[in-house]
């Protein structure tokens, strides 16, 4: 396996005085001068296409600098597209765009009764008007020892998940742009993948390069930050789903330290994403029915203190080294799926009869906890809703195994279903917040009634809706039979 993080430059030195790496050392370390230049037409051609051509010491070859539609799992190095490709048939006329200059030093560690090998790059970035240090850190060797090698070294020095290859990250200082995030949305398997531990692996992957793009603007006041948070509460819903889905195929044990890590996360960007909606939506709704009301104005001025203090504190936990810890355990568990052990009922299933096996029930939970959907409380309601986003997001792991029409349908109807009990939702969560201001009997008594009794209105108006949506997503015929 190999394995790639990243690091602040100088950190990286460190290493080299770390007692348990230099304790496990077999040999002597071997060191050689790294210069690489990524070329690009003026136009910027092959960036468009997620490409880059790298020379280095007159060897050149094509490399992804996003995934595409291809296989690229987080913390694994560039693919190679072409070796030496033939110049002529690329966009030109190529010119350097950036380049990378400094040391790559190669070291051989023991780690239980297997080694790694400790290769450690780090120089300098370099673009016509700017620069900047940069370090890589590749590890390869046994999984179980790579893991542990990383998770050492990120407790250490503070090294993590890149977001970018060292190519983008060059092109991004030349142009004066952010690197593109490698994958975002829901995943969805590639064509032609028929292993059910590969497209475990494909999916996870796929959602820890959603979550990683988002890190960097969760803190982002505003609109960005807001975005930045819903989308990442939505892939690591999407993960904890995709863990839901295929734990009958893997032994739980190799699930767990994702499966409680996803949990920890959604549970920091959980209370964050709720104080948004409120402020963001909720109460602007109310404010407007009741303009210059001023008792609606204070309890948005706390409303406003609450949602910064758990703002604060995500910002804190995705700066903290238990985050890291996470994004390497996701990361790895994706590259290691051919040393899960696999469930004897799954061991020689094909993916389209998983899938099938996974729609069916999915379909049939939402149905019997649909059943009478007009005499359903909100807690019945609420239930309802569960179910349909755990159906919806299955569907979308599986669209290139069926009929796309069909499977497109499906997810729509879901999708206007599950938005149409979110209202109800909404207005649930809202009364809890309501309780940490202090609740009907508190000092916003008048701001938190008018605001229950506003919700309570709407409330009675969206159930129709509710049960028209569910009843046009029940006629639709089971499109993976």
């Amino acid at each position: 396996m190999e394995f790639e993080l990243t690091a602040d430059a100088e950190a990286v030195a460190a290493l080299a005085r770390l007692k348990a790496l230099t304790g496990s050392r077999d040999g002597r370390p071997r060191s050689q001068t790294v210069k690489v230049v990524w070329h690009d037409s003026p136009e910027h051609a092959l960036a468009a296409d997620g490409l880059t051509l790298a020379e280095h010491r007159g060897h050149w070859r094509l490399e992804r600098t996003v995934p595409g539609t291809g296989q690229w799992l987080p913390a694994q190095p560039a693919p190679v597209v072409a070796e030496a490709p033939d110049l002529s048939t690329l966009p030109g006329p190529l010119a350097p765009l950036a380049a990378f200059e400094g040391r790559r030093t190669a070291s051989v560690h023991r780690f239980g009764d297997a080694s790694v090998t400790l290769t450690i790059t780090k120089g300098i970035l370099r673009a016509v008007t700017a620069e900047r240090p940069a370090a890589r850190i590749l590890l390869s060797g046994e999984p179980q020892a790579v893991r542990a090698a990383a998770v050492l070294i990120a407790g250490s020095i503070g090294a993590a998940i890149p977001l970018a290859s060292l190519a983008a990250e060059g092109i991004a200082l030349a142009t004066g742009r952010p690197a593109a995030p490698r994958r975002a949305g829901p995943a969805m398997l590639p064509d032609g993948m028929t292993s059910v531990p590969e497209a475990l692996a494909y999916i996870t992957g796929h959602l820890t390069d959603a979550i990683l793009a988002d890190v960097p603007h969760a803190n982002l006041p505003g609109p960005p930050g807001v975005e930045a948070v819903h989308r990442m509460r939505v892939a690591v819903r999407r993960a904890r789903s995709a863990l839901s889905v295929f734990r009958p195929a893997v032994e739980a044990s190799a699930l767990t330290a994702i499966d409680t890590g996803l949990r920890t996360l959604g549970h920091q960007l959980g209370p964050t994403r709720d104080w948004d909606v409120f402020a963001e939506e909720t109460l602007p709704a109310i404010r407007e029915a009741l303009p210059g009301d001023e008792r609606l104005d204070r309890l948005a001025s706390a409303a406003a203190r609450r949602r910064k203090e758990h703002r604060a504190a995500l910002t804190a936990y995705l700066r903290s080294h238990a985050f890291s810890l996470l994004a390497i355990e996701l990361a790895w568990f994706a590259a290691a799926a051919g040393t899960w052990q696999v469930t004897n009922e799954t061991e020689t299933m094909e993916l389209p009869a998983f899938s099938a096996a996974v729609l069916r029930h999915r379909w049939k939970r939402l149905v019997a906890q649909a059943k009478h959907m007009e005499e359903l409380d909100i807690p019945g309601l609420h239930g309802v809703r569960l179910r349909a986003k755990r159906a919806r997001y299955a569907a979308e792991m599986f669209v290139p195994l069926y009929p796309e029409k069909a499977a497109q349908r499906f997810i729509r109807r879901l999708s206007v279903l599950q938005q149409r009990l979110g209202v109800l939702n909404d207005g649930a969560v809202a009364t809890q917040l309501l309780r940490e201001l202090g609740g009907p009997a508190g000092r916003h008594a008048y701001a938190v009634g008018a605001i229950v009794g506003y919700l309570a209105a709407r409330t009675e108006k969206v159930r129709p809706g509710i049960i028209r949506a569910f009843e046009k997503f029940r006629r639709l015929d089971a499109y993976w039979t």
